[in-house]
């Protein structure tokens, strides 16, 4: 009988019903992990053994002595004999976030033709991007495919309405060991703005560049966030608004963008610039960081030099894969554990089941034997068993249910003049039904894990943003990072009465904790519903931000946010603490919060 219970036991914790904890490593390995024999720096492996992770990872990288252009040549094929098309063999491949393919259609027929372009790895279970357009009569059409960053090898195809579909050579994405840029401009206009040569030798000295004219660069955020800068070589004010407005973005939600040629109406064009920024060469900028170079190449040899190499974006997602048994008894001595606790089995009711069990059918089924006889032990067993089967349903539909479970965390940067919200998330889903699904805006970021495997996705760029397809798969844990620039109604309205500070909450989610500067002087807040009013009386003590507003711990280890967002609080400045689902195009899915956390900096609306 103990052989049985041992049985039951294993079975219970395979069972579709079970909630699955993710494993440490894709890897089946029945061994625990070994401990790293490498000190990490005492401060960060205080805050979180994520964080020494991460700073181990982001070691500094020499300073740039050269520069190579990893776009490979261009290669053409026309099997369809109207349609001529060019993919590039090789190019960069991002960090994080995605990696911009150049796809060239050419059509010499007289009729326009709608013509999907696909791009998918060589392997069966894989995630495939496509992006359909439609191709005017004669007309040359140069268009990016989005690959996400986990993949580094595939092969595009070609799909025109009653023809047959074309499969071109396999395209490689090379993932530099130095810098990584996109620069949006040319080889000469780079070389005169950097002085740095041309080299065909890849070196973790070199710099890696991926050149894209101004005219054909992606109109969508994701194209950017992945590499460590962003490099424009042209006047700002001859790029087209829309592909400005995209680059402007990517600096404020967490990107590194250099100018070599800085406008003259920067306010302008850079409003979240503070005139008073003294950082050299670097300024913050949002959640992220800009650079201002001079004519000469000095600037931007300082710059490249002094940028963090793989400094990444502010938030990083945790990767858990789906191990076996073996794997989950490893994962109990992990030190980071999923944001949400519907990743792990509820192994405490279902010890009480296998027990109940292990009585009944025991003692109760000798019991029943000496009483009733073999034929009812024959029927007892097997109803035990089966009623055993409808507990664990029923406990997993009325516990657990048919809904998506998340928890989110989040850093904000409030445009008060421009009612804009630009927001960094991390979030841990556990969805018992895949949802249906989603559309991301053309500007917004959908961030997978750079250390899980490659998810299996379904990626369409045809409506000017993404939409996806099995980005959370059912009884599976996940977890997504998120950036996005939005439009937004939120504000925090405060008004003077006596020596305190009456505080209105318009900021769309419950208020926990706070601190406003105004008039020289700091005013923590309390809680404050949504729509609510406080009153707020002057600090007795000057404190640090951090001090004030501690990050919770499950955000430790997932997010590196700018200096900027806890430097000190100039005057008509707050930052808070808030709950609820918080901001971003992921709230629009349909979930049930576990826990929100979400912090927020921007400047009030009062007198």
């Amino acid at each position: 009988m103990g052989s049985l219970g041992v049985l039951l036991a294993a079975l219970l914790l395979t069972a579709p019903g079970a909630a699955e904890p993710p494993a440490v490593s894709e890897a089946v390995d029945t061994a625990l992990p070994e401990a790293s024999t490498e000190a990490p720096p005492a401060a960060e492996a205080a805050a979180s053994p994520v964080m020494a992770a991460v700073a181990e990872e982001e070691a500094p990288v020499p300073a740039p002595v050269a520069y190579t252009d990893l776009a490979g040549t261009l290669e053409s094929f026309d099997e369809l004999g109207w349609l001529r098309v060019s993919v590039r063999s090789s190019s960069l491949r991002a960090r994080s976030g995605y990696s911009p393919l150049e796809v060239i259609l050419h059509s010499t027929d007289a009729r326009p033709h709608p013509v999907t372009v696909a791009f998918q790895g060589h392997s069966a279970a894989t995630t495939r991007v496509s992006r359909t357009v439609e191709l005017g009569a004669r007309q040359r059409l140069a268009l990016y495919l989005l690959v996400p960053a986990s993949m580094a090898a595939g092969s595009v195809s070609v799909t025109v309405p009653g023809n047959p579909p074309v499969n071109a050579h396999s395209v490689y994405l090379y993932r530099p060991g130095g810098l990584t840029a996109l620069v949006i401009g040319d080889r000469k206009g780079f070389e005169a703005g950097t002085s740095l040569p041309l080299s065909e030798e890849e070196q973790p000295s070199h710099l890696s560049a991926l050149f894209v004219p101004a005219q054909q660069a992606p109109r969508e955020l994701a194209a950017y966030v992945g590499f460590d800068v962003v490099m424009v070589t042209e006047e700002v004010a001859s790029l087209p608004p829309d592909l400005w407005a995209t680059l402007e973005h990517q600096a404020a939600a967490g990107g590194a963008l250099l100018l070599m040629q800085p406008p003259r109406d920067l306010p302008s064009r850079l409003p979240l610039l503070s005139a008073g920024d003294t950082l050299e060469p670097w300024r913050a900028y949002g959640l992220g960081q800009v650079a201002l170079c001079s004519p000469s190449p000095t600037d931007c040899k300082a710059a490249l030099s002094t940028l963090p190499g793989r400094r990444g974006l502010p938030i990083a997602p945790r990767g858990f894969g789906r191990g076996d048994l073996a794997d989950r008894f490893a994962y109990l001595g992990h030190s980071e554990t999923p944001l949400l606790p519907n990743a792990l089995a509820p192994l405490g009711r279902f010890l009480v089941l296998i027990f109940l069990f292990t009585l009944l059918v025991g003692p109760g089924g000798l019991y029943l034997a000496r009483r009733r006889g073999p034929v009812a032990l024959l029927v007892g067993v097997p109803a035990v068993a089966l009623l055993t089967c409808l507990l664990i349903i029923a406990d997993s539909v009325l516990r657990e249910g048919f809904v998506t479970h998340v928890a989110r965390y989040s850093y904000s940067v409030l445009d008060r003049p421009r009612d804009r919200l630009i927001t960094a998330a991390v979030a841990g889903y556990y969805a018992n039904l895949s949802p249906r699904a989603l559309q991301v805006p053309a500007q917004g970021v959908l961030l997978e894990s750079e250390e899980g495997p490659e998810p299996e996705l379904e990626l369409d760029w045809s409506a000017g943003g993404m939409r996806t397809e099995g980005f959370l798969p059912s009884r599976t844990y996940v977890e997504w990072g998120e950036l996005d620039v939005l439009p937004t109604r939120a504000r925090l309205v405060v008004r003077t009465e006596g020596d305190a500070l009456k505080v209105q909450n318009a900021l769309g989610a419950p208020l926990q904790a706070g601190v406003v500067r105004l008039g020289g002087v700091d005013y923590p807040l309390g809680e404050v519903d949504e729509g609510g009013q406080a009153l707020a009386s002057p600090a007795r003590e000057v404190k640090p931000l951090p001090e004030r507003l501690p990050v919770v711990p499950p955000l430790q280890g997932r997010s590196n946010p700018s200096g900027s967002f806890w430097r000190p609080l100039e005057d008509g400045e707050f930052v808070v603490r808030l709950g609820g689902a918080g901001f971003g195009f992921m709230t629009a899915l349909p979930a049930e919060l576990h826990e929100g956390v979400h912090y927020m900096r921007g400047t009030v609306d009062g007198p």
